[in-house]
């Protein structure tokens, strides 16, 4: 594998994990926000809530299309990239809980997001 391609690599896995992680603040963020808005009970509240909940909703769907778009190409070069790094240096327990707790986070994070999208939808009714 060229330095370039590794850079790249490097650099894929590196976005597909901050995209990982932005599924589950995503998710996290909007409901609290959510939350608090129900207890407010207010229509410029609720108005700005949904307002911030579109900008959120946006950077949730780009992280989920990293995550596909980022993951075809991390799955193409990791036995080649991830895997072998990982035995050279003794840290494949480590590679592993790392794949666990990400799953663990995308899990909670889209469980989340259906959650707040379905009440949402019961604002706006």
């Amino acid at each position: 594998m060229s330095p370039g391609f590794a850079v790249f690599v490097l650099m894929n896995n590196y976005f597909h994990d901050v995209a990982t992680a932005l599924i589950l603040a995503c998710g996290a963020a909007a409901w609290m926000l959510l939350k608090r808005v129900e207890n407010a009970a207010s229509g410029s509240v609720t108005a700005y809530f949904l307002v911030l909940y579109n900008k959120i909703t946006r950077v949730f769907w780009f992280s989920i299309g990293w995550i596909i778009v980022g993951g075809i190409i991390r799955a193409l070069t990791f036995s080649t990239f991830e895997w072998p790094n990982a035995v050279e240096k003794h840290h494949e327990a480590g590679l592993i809980a790392k794949y666990a707790i990400a799953t663990i986070m995308m899990v909670i994070g889209a469980y989340l997001w259906i959650v707040v999208s379905r009440r949402v939808k019961k604002l706006h009714a």
